[in-house]
Order: C-alpha cells, then sequence, then structure tokens
C-alpha cells in the first residue's frame, strides 16, 4: 500500500504545479466580463487607415451561444492580458492544425498568403464570435446557408472582375438548379452545395490535376451522390475512355452542365429531348472533325441525324421521336461492336421495337445516319436530287400557270371595258 502511494506522489505534484500555472494565467488574464466591460459597448469602434472605422463591439450573448460560448477570450486573443494593449492575429490553427493545413494548400489560402484582403478567411465562412456547429440551423455552415455564405463573394461582380472568377450568372444559375432548387424550394438537406463539389478547406481551381473538380475527378465527384450511374458510366466507352487518360472523353458536366443542371423535363436543359442532339454533337464531341479523326469515330452524326425522320420529327417539336440516347443510351453507351450494346447489330430489332413494336430482323438491315453523297449513298442521293428537280420544277410550274392564269384574267377585263365604252 505504502509502494502505491509513492508512485502516485509525483503523479499529485505534476497536477498540484498544473493547477497552480493554471490559477495563475487565470489570475492576469481578462475573463469574458471583463472584455466585455469596454466591448458590450455598441458604440466602441476603432479608425482604420483610409477614415475607415472598425466596430468593436462583441455581442456577449451571440457569443456565450456560440460553439466558444464556453472558454475565454484569451483562448483566441491570447495577448489580450492588459487592457487597450495590442492584440496578435488570431490563428485558428492552433486548435484546428489540420484545418489550417488544408486551407493553406487552397486556392483562398493561398490568396490570404500573398495578403490579399479579398480572401475567404476562417471567419467569412464560419463567423467570428458566433460560431457554432455545422449542424446548428443558425451556423453559417448549416447546408442550408451554406450557398448564401460563398455567394457572399461570388456574387460579387467587383471581385469577380478583379481575379477573373466564373461570371455573376453562372453562380446565381446554381439556384435556379435542380440542386438548389431541391435545397431552396423542397428543403432537401442531401443535395449537393457547394462544399460537396469544390470541398471544404482544400479548395483548389478546377484545372488542377488534385482539384475535386478537376475533369478526371468529376466522375468519382458525382458518383457520391449517383453511385448507380457511375458504375454505368464507368463500364461505358466514356468512362474506359476518361479512366484511360483521354481528357476529350466527356464526364457528367459536359452533359448535364456544371451550376446550370436542370430537370430533364425542363426545355432549357442541355438532356431535355429536343436538346440532345445538339449536346452530344457539341464542337468538344462528335461534330468535331479531330476528335472523330483521331479516335476513328463516324463523322457527321449530328448533321446525318437531323436529316433523317427523327432529326426532322424531333425539330418540330416532337419529343417522343428517337434521339442519340434512344439508341445509344445514355450513361451506359458501348460501341456498336460490343454484343452488349444497344446498337449491336443483334441488339437493333429489341431496340427500335421500344418505339416500333413489330420491329423485326429486316431494321438491321437498313443503313443508319445515312450521308446522302454519291460516294455514301448514290440510290438515296439519286432520288433526292430527282425530287429537288422535280418538286422544284413543279412549284416554278404553278407559279407560271398563276401568273398567266392573272394575265389572262385582266386581259379579259380590259376588253370587256373597251366594248362597254
Amino acid at each position: 500500500m505504502k509502494r502505491t502511494k509513492i508512485l502516485f506522489l509525483p503523479l499529485l505534484l505534476i497536477a498540484a504545479l498544473l493547477a497552480a500555472r493554471t490559477q495563475a494565467e487565470g489570475a492576469s488574464a481578462p475573463g469574458v466580463k471583463e472584455c466585455q466591460d469596454c466591448h458590450g459597448d455598441k458604440t466602441i469602434e476603432k479608425t482604420l487607415p483610409g477614415g475607415k472605422t472598425l466596430s468593436l463591439f462583441v455581442d456577449e450573448k451571440a457569443y456565450r451561444g456560440s460553439l466558444h460560448g464556453k472558454g475565454s477570450c484569451t483562448t483566441c486573443h491570447a495577448n489580450a492580458k492588459a487592457p487597450h494593449g495590442k492584440l496578435e492575429k488570431v490563428t485558428c490553427g492552433k486548435c484546428h492544425p489540420d484545418a489550417e493545413k488544408s486551407y493553406s494548400r487552397s486556392t483562398h489560402g493561398k490568396g490570404h498568403a500573398k495578403g490579399i484582403s479579398d480572401t475567404a478567411w476562417c471567419t467569412d465562412c464560419h463567423g467570428k464570435h458566433d460560431i457554432r456547429r455545422h449542424k446548428d440551423p443558425a451556423a453559417l455552415t448549416f447546408r442550408m446557408n451554406i450557398v448564401g455564405v460563398c455567394l457572399k463573394c461570388h456574387n460579387d461582380r467587383v471581385i469577380e472582375d478583379r481575379y477573373k472568377l466564373p461570371g455573376q450568372e453562372v453562380m446565381e444559375a446554381y439556384e435556379t438548379s435542380v440542386h438548389g432548387m431541391a435545397l431552396k424550394k423542397s428543403g432537401l438537406m442531401g443535395t449537393a452545395v457547394c462544399p460537396d463539389c469544390h470541398g471544404n478547406h482544400t479548395i483548389l481551381p478546377g484545372d488542377q490535376p488534385r482539384s475535386a473538380t478537376h475533369r478526371q475527378n468529376i466522375p468519382t465527384l458525382c458518383g457520391k451522390c449517383h453511385p448507380g450511374i457511375l458504375e454505368k458510366y464507368e463500364m461505358s466507352v466514356h468512362g474506359k475512355g476518361m479512366r484511360a487518360g483521354i481528357v476529350d472523353s466527356p464526364v457528367c458536366t459536359d452533359c448535364h452542365g456544371e451550376h446550370r443542371i436542370t430537370k430533364i423535363s425542363d426545355p432549357a436543359s442541355s438532356v431535355y429531348p429536343k436538346n440532345i442532339p445538339k449536346t452530344c454533337a457539341s464542337d468538344r464531341c462528335h461534330e468535331n472533325t479531330g476528335i472523330s479523326t483521331r479516335f476513328a469515330i463516324p463523322k457527321k452524326r449530328f448533321s446525318t441525324y437531323m436529316d433523317s425522320y427523327h432529326g426532322i420529327a424531333l425539330e418540330y417539336g416532337m419529343t417522343k421521336a428517337a434521339s442519340c440516347a434512344s439508341c445509344h443510351g445514355f450513361h451506359d453507351i458501348l460501341p456498336s461492336s460490343d454484343p452488349a450494346s444497344s446498337t449491336n447489330k443483334n441488339n437493333i430489332p429489341k431496340t427500335c421495337g421500344k418505339c416500333h413494336p413489330n420491329a423485326g430482323p429486316n431494321f438491321a438491315k437498313g443503313a443508319i445516319h445515312v450521308e446522302v453523297s454519291p460516294q455514301k449513298a448514290m440510290g438515296v442521293f439519286a432520288v433526292r436530287i430527282f425530287y429537288t428537280i422535280f418538286i422544284s420544277s413543279l412549284v416554278i410550274l404553278f407559279v407560271l400557270h398563276i401568273g398567266l392564269e392573272q394575265y389572262g384574267r385582266r386581259r379579259r377585263k380590259r376588253t370587256e371595258e373597251g366594248k362597254k365604252e
């Protein structure tokens, strides 16, 4: 028993020394009440260079209700032990080293290190004396509030022009997107908000490989919320191309957009049935001759489709007409040489049968995406030329017939009037 007491003596001595040190520090450091003797005054302020004033008022009620409310002012303002002493800059990294490390590597952190005052700092996103847990609806970082926090800077045209940031309309587009509307109107907390895509503290420009929004990382990023679609995309020709490092392979944002993502039923959506051909045939995809040549992809897919019955019907508003996705699929697009492809010769009757219930083997025999030229389809080219000349001739003859008829009527009318006179 005595031996046990002897072993505990050093521990008790250390504890007593620490307690004495804490008490001594507490005695020399002002508490919240002492600080509020001055900072509780709403009129207290400091004059900054240039004549601007900075309010030094601290709302004690807000502080007491904050995440740090049980602490002391000197926890953050370490050298505020003497009244009116010059304060050192608050460093959040003293308690949050991991967050500070991540922030320092981000585009915000690098800007802050260079002294750019417009760069977002901890207090801009989390608050100052009113910091709350992110699950608290009153917190700036609460999911329902965080878009507004980001837009404080990214909705500012001055900041946009000064630092060449994406246009204001791009940022505002989020609020009317499928994600923004789900959050704002439906209150769906699980919908994507800014940090879900761009990150929290380690926000990087999209052109950096480590950025969450870098092209090659986007499928995985979107797949966090859409895992089933990601699985299909990964197996598709586009997904395999992206994994192989082919940066020209389309990713989610190429088809759906970034901040402007809207429902498929919205006529403004890039994946609205009427818009799908244009989306697939954009300048950087199937209508790009450079890409077609480089990857041995058939050319003129858009023009040949729009020249078909389906393309003409879709152009005139028949949204049920087959588009690219109707035949090739959406996320699970495969080359026609793949037996699992919906455009494989053996599967075409089934694919066409979705719209044409009586589709048989003969559907697979016809040419698809017919390019009307003597080299590609002489028969179709000849018929088209014939009907172009034939119909044009009929129109000319009808116009000539009507013109002669009108001329004859006027001539007869003048003759009758001459006889009467």
